[in-house]
C-alpha cells in the first residue's frame, strides 16, 4: 500500500495598499497581537508589503511580508502558529514570485520540532520561550488548578485592601472605552517598575501611541484606583481566541497588596468568560506567570534559504553568530557550576565571555 498523499497548498497573494476585508481575514487566521492592522501599520510600517494567505485542506496560514534590497524577504508580524508545511509553501511562493530573493525571515513563531520538514535549507536565527495558559471554559475550573497557596494570598491581599483602601475599585475597560490617558498612566507605572530595578523600559512615547492604537480595537484594560488615583493596571490584547498580556504596572505605594497580581487575575477571569482560549504571558520566566498557570512554550525565528548554493555568507552569518553566542552562554553557566563546586577559577568562564561578549548586537 503507498503512504498517505503529500499535502496540497493553494496560496494566494496581494498587494499593498489591503482592503479591510483583506485585513480582517489577516487578523483571524493569525490571531495574534503582532497581526492586527494597528500594529502593524504602527510598529511595522507596511507600505510595499504583500499578504500571502496559504490554505490546505484543514489548516491556513497568513504571512505578510517586504522585500528588501539586499535579497532578502521579512515576514511582518510575530507570534503565530503556521505548521512546518504552512512555511514551506509560503517560501515556495516568495522565491516564485522574487527571483532575486535568497533567503526569508521569519519574526518569532511557534517553535517547529524539525526545521528539515519546511522542505528547504532553514536556520534557526533566535530561540526564546514565554509562558502561556491554557484557559478552561469557566472561571471556577481556572481557580481549581490555581495552587491553593497562591489564590489565597490573592484573596487575602483583596480582604487587606478593601480594609485599608476601602476606596480602592477594579474597573474593565474595553476598546474604544480604553482612553489614551489611561493607557499612559498604565505605561508610566510600568517605566517606573522596570527603573526600579535597574533596567531600561521600551516602552517609550512612540511605541506608548502603539498601544494606546492596538487597545483601542483590540484591548481589554483591568484597572485598580483609589478614588481618581490608577495605582495598579493590566492591557490585554483579544485576537479571536487569543489573548496578550502586553503591559503590566503598578504604584510602588500600593506594593503591599499586590496589586499587579490582582489585575492580571481579573483579566484572566475576564479573558475566559470572553471565550478566550489561551492566554499568552510573552517573553520571560517568574514565578508569578507561573503560579497564574503559566507553562513554557518554545518560540523561534527562522532564516528560510532558496538553497545552500545560492546563499551568501552575509545571509548565514548573523545566525552562525546567535549560536557561537549560545554555546558560549552554556560555557558560562558550566564554568560557574565549576567554581560553585569550589574548583577554584577556570579560564573557561573568560574565554566564553569573550565570545559572548561581541555576539551580543548581533
Amino acid at each position: 500500500m503507498g503512504g498517505p498523499l503529500p499535502q496540497t497548498w493553494h496560496v494566494e497573494l496581494f498587494e499593498a495598499p489591503f482592503t479591510p476585508e483583506l485585513w480582517a481575514s489577516y487578523e483571524k487566521v493569525t490571531r495574534s497581537y503582532g497581526c492586527t492592522r494597528e500594529f502593524t501599520e504602527h510598529f511595522e510600517r507596511p507600505v510595499g508589503a504583500t499578504l500571502a494567505f496559504v490554505r490546505s485542506e484543514g489548516e491556513e496560514a497568513a504571512f505578510m511580508y517586504r522585500i528588501h534590497a539586499e535579497g532578502s524577504a521579512r515576514v511582518l508580524g510575530r507570534f503565530t502558529a503556521p505548521s512546518a508545511g504552512a512555511l514551506g509553501a509560503f517560501a515556495d511562493a516568495v522565491f516564485a514570485r522574487h527571483p532575486g530573493v535568497r533567503i526569508v525571515r521569519t519574526g518569532l513563531v511557534d517553535a517547529l520540532p524539525d526545521v528539515r520538514v519546511i522542505g528547504r535549507p532553514a536556520l534557526t536565527v533566535r530561540e526564546d520561550v514565554e509562558l502561556r495558559i491554557a484557559l478552561p471554559s469557566s472561571v471556577a475550573e481556572y481557580e481549581r488548578r490555581l495552587g491553593k497557596r497562591f489564590l489565597s494570598r490573592a484573596r487575602y491581599y483583596e480582604r487587606l485592601l478593601a480594609r485599608e483602601r476601602p476606596a480602592a475599585r477594579l474597573t474593565v475597560h474595553e476598546r474604544d472605552e480604553i482612553p489614551r490617558a489611561l493607557v499612559a498612566e498604565v505605561v508610566r507605572l510600568n517605566r517606573e517598575r522596570v527603573a526600579a530595578k535597574g533596567a531600561r523600559s521600551v516602552f517609550d512615547e512612540g511605541y506608548e501611541e502603539g498601544i494606546s492604537r492596538v487597545a483601542r480595537a483590540h484591548g481589554l484594560a483591568v484597572i485598580l484606583r483609589d478614588e481618581d488615583r490608577v495605582c495598579a493596571g493590566a492591557i490585554d490584547i483579544h485576537c479571536g481566541s487569543e489573548a496578550f498580556s502586553w503591559v503590566v504596572g503598578y504604584d510602588a505605594t500600593y506594593a503591599r497588596y499586590h496589586p499587579g497580581r490582582l489585575c492580571d487575575l481579573e483579566a484572566v477571569r475576564r479573558a475566559i468568560e470572553r471565550g478566550i482560549r489561551t492566554y499568552h504571558l510573552l517573553h520571560g520566566d517568574s514565578r508569578h506567570k507561573r503560579d497564574l498557570g503559566g507553562q513554557p512554550a518554545r518560540l523561534a525565528s527562522y532564516a528560510i534559504l532558496r538553497s545552500w548554493s545560492a546563499a551568501r555568507p552575509a545571509d548565514v552569518g548573523r545566525t552562525c553568530g546567535v549560536h557561537i553566542a549560545r554555546l558560549a552562554r552554556r560555557l558560562i553557566a558550566r564554568a560557574d557550576r565549576w567554581m560553585a563546586r569550589g574548583y577554584g577559577r577556570t579560564p573557561l568562564k573568560a574565554l566564553a565571555r569573550a565570545i559572548a561578549r561581541p555576539l551580543r548586537a548581533r
